[in-house]
């Protein structure tokens, strides 16, 4: 006694017969979204930044090597006095440099975010801005943010910059801060803040460049 074949099946052929019922629309890939535009300007900015907070490390230095020089208590910069201690103009250097390069992480994250969706981050995107000023934790932070960035678009062996030594350089300038008002401890502890910074900035540069060329590959600029 003989069965009808299966319509579904082409007997002992093994081909299998699609009708119309089964017809499946074909998998359509989802365009992929566009890319951020790498913010390679915000780079450009950031390295001019850190250039003009060394170039007036190294002049303030120099008015302090002078002032010593003479035996002045302070220092003078042409007739109305200059204190090399004064913050003012250090700190107007500082201001910008932390908004220029929180600006450039910030956008920085947004593109890696997008490029590369299994990057992970150890701290939320407020600590960009946050971290850097936040008692206790400015000590580590940054370097987490700026290392997460980097991990995040920069394959393993194009990472060329000690960040490491960056961070540590950039903490141990920072003793300029605590510099007495006057004295021999004076000239030594700027000397050592101004020779870790010229360090720093070598480094940092170097970390700019490692991550804005691995952006800019990933957008098909580089």
């Amino acid at each position: 006694m003989s069965y009808p074949r299966s319509p579904r099946h082409a007997g002992t052929t093994g081909q299998h017969r699609v009708l119309p019922g089964d017809a499946r629309p074909p998998h359509r890939h989802q365009p992929r979204k566009p890319l951020p535009e790498p913010p390679g300007g915000l780079a450009v900015a950031v390295v001019v930044v850190a250039c003009c907070l060394l170039f007036v490390e190294l002049v303030e230095l120099a008015i302090l090597f002078v002032a010593a020089s003479r035996g002045e208590a302070g220092g003078a910069f042409g007739a109305g006095g200059f204190d090399p201690n004064g913050v003012a103009l250090t700190g107007l250097f500082l201001v910008a440099a932390y908004l220029v390069v929180c600006s450039w992480l910030q956008a920085g994250r947004k593109f890696a975010e997008a490029a590369n969706p299994a990057a992970t981050f150890a701290h939320g995107a407020v600590w960009t801005w946050l971290g850097w000023w936040v008692p206790v934790v400015f000590l580590w932070f940054p370097h987490d943010v700026v290392r997460d960035l980097r991990n995040a678009v920069v394959p393993d062996g194009d990472r060329r910059a000690h960040l490491g030594w960056w961070w540590v350089l950039w903490l141990l300038a920072g003793v300029r801060i605590y510099t007495p008002a006057s004295g021999d401890v004076q000239v030594i502890t700027r000397s050592v803040a101004a020779i870790a910074l010229v360090f720093a900035f070598v480094q940092w540069v170097r970390i700019v460049r490692e991550i804005t060329r691995a952006q800019e590959k990933l957008s098909g600029l580089g």
